[in-house]
């Protein structure tokens, strides 16, 4: 199970991956490519960002990669 996120600014600290890897879509990705968001920290891929124009706005956060923390 995928945490979902739909206020992307609560994961500010991803990017895209190199190359948009795994981010086609019309006008944005389409999230169904598999992990197309990286940690800016290590440059591991962590996340599914989804944001073309015929589907939802939304981020996955992949659990076997991710956990909450706070500060």
């Amino acid at each position: 199970m995928r945490v979902l996120l739909r206020n992307t600014d609560d994961a500010a600290g991803l990017h895209p991956l190199a190359n948009w890897e795994n981010s086609s879509g019309c006008c944005g990705p389409t999230g169904d490519e598999g992990l197309n968001r990286a940690c800016c920290t290590c440059g591991a891929p962590v996340a599914t960002f989804a944001a073309d124009c015929f589907g939802p706005f939304e981020l996955h956060l992949d659990p076997v990669r991710t956990y909450a923390f706070s500060q």
